[in-house]
């Protein structure tokens, strides 16, 4: 059984509309380039390691699934629940 996590640590201290930001770029921001991407975190106040982390270990997860709200990898962990086309709705990861 894998191991459960909650909320990866280098975003925890983030608000709400932080959070919301960073996940719809990650999720729809394909023309950037990580570093133009790195950039308008930190313009938006995203302090670097939590801007780097976005980038570097949930980008690529982002573009190419679909999360329910709430329960993407940032905010659950192992416990985030993606949508399974096949079956038609969100299903753990």
């Amino acid at each position: 059984m894998p191991a459960t996590k909650s909320m990866d640590p280098a975003f925890a201290a983030l608000t709400e509309a932080q959070l919301r930001m960073i996940e719809d770029q990650l999720s729809n921001n394909e023309s950037s380039t990580d570093e133009e991407l790195f950039e308008f975190f930190i313009e938006e106040g995203i302090p670097v390691t939590p801007a780097r982390q976005a980038i570097e270990a949930y980008r690529d997860q982002y573009l190419t699934e679909i999360y329910e709200e709430g329960q993407t990898p940032i905010r659950q962990g192992n416990n985030a629940r993606r949508y399974a086309p096949e079956e038609r709705r969100f299903r753990p990861v």
